[in-house]
């Protein structure tokens, strides 16, 4: 008899045991739904707060605390991606207005009668010039946003880098000359190779070099090293006119040091630089260090 008693309270006892967890459980449960729809509703900005008494409801917290963390990185991500988006087309507006008004008014000029046959054809050819800055703008801007698009793939092959940089190089013999530059070239005299796309890679290259040669004020060096497990190609030059402003946002659409604003540039050839780079997993830098600008490039060496 006193055996059942013992059993009974024993039975009881766990009972009221499961019982008080069970109602503890349906608490919490209770209170997270309270939290989460008051997050939900933007009425808290506050992570899920709970008794830490159950591993399993403990684990469930952190995991909806990670689905917020993810929530707000890609919020803010999409917040500063329409920010940049709608300052693109701002200044993309700005920069398509500038030359195509200055093409109307030459138009109009060279259509007044009292202008000279010699003035005209300045005149027109002036307009041409504008017009071909328009039409070097569209192309970048339409380069940009195919790279950046998530269709647009880039090709995965062996490049031999050293080949490829000197082939860039002897292209832009004629433009180093109209600027009596004679640039200072390191490369090794053996076969550099990374697995790239050889046209994104030629077009970076290309840009860097403009970029080069639009604002040295005198030297520019060229350098390919490779290391360990990476490549690093490397273009410096003498820029005592940049500022520490004009390196921070260099690789950003449409950023251009004033002196560049003459017309020779869009703008957006050290982004399309970015953009081929990310786009192949590796990595573009720069920085200025006593009146040099220096860019690095950086990829995975070829196994």
């Amino acid at each position: 008899m006193r055996v059942v008693l013992y059993v009974a309270i024993f039975i009881f006892i766990i009972a009221v045991i499961l019982l008080t967890r069970l109602f503890a459980l349906k608490k919490e449960v209770k209170k997270i739904s309270k939290q989460l729809e008051k997050y939900n509703d933007r009425k808290t900005n506050k992570k899920i707060e709970m008794a830490l008494f159950d591993k399993n409801m403990e684990k469930l917290g952190l995991e909806i605390n990670k689905l917020i963390d993810l929530y707000v990185a890609e919020n803010r991500k999409r917040i500063r991606y329409e920010n940049e988006q709608k300052q693109a087309i701002a200044n993309m507006s700005h920069d398509l207005r500038t030359p195509l008004t200055s093409i109307l008014g030459y138009f109009q000029m060279a259509e007044e009668e009292d202008v000279t046959a010699d003035e005209r054809k300045e005149l027109l050819s002036i307009a041409n010039k504008r017009a071909k800055r328009l039409e070097t703008l569209l192309k970048d801007f339409f380069e940009l946003s195919i790279i950046e698009s998530t269709d647009h793939h880039l090709k995965s092959e062996q490049i031999n880098l050293r080949n490829l940089t000197i082939d860039v190089l002897i292209s832009f013999y004629d433009r180093f000359q109209e600027r009596n530059m004679e640039p200072t070239i390191h490369i090794p005299e053996k076969d550099v190779f990374i697995i790239a796309d050889e046209s994104a890679v030629t077009r970076v290259i290309e840009n860097l070099l403009s970029n080069a040669i639009m604002h040295s004020d005198g030297n520019i060096i060229i350098s390919l090293e490779e290391q360990a497990s990476t490549v690093k190609l490397s273009v410096r030059n003498d820029a005592y006119s940049l500022t520490d402003e004009d390196a921070r946002l260099m690789f950003d659409r449409f950023y251009k040091a004033d002196r560049s604003r003459s017309g020779k540039s869009t703008g957006l050839g050290l982004s399309i630089v970015k953009s081929f780079m990310e786009k192949m997993s590796g990595e573009v830098t720069g920085h200025l260090n006593e009146g040099q600008l220096i860019i690095i490039c950086e990829w995975k060496a070829a196994e």
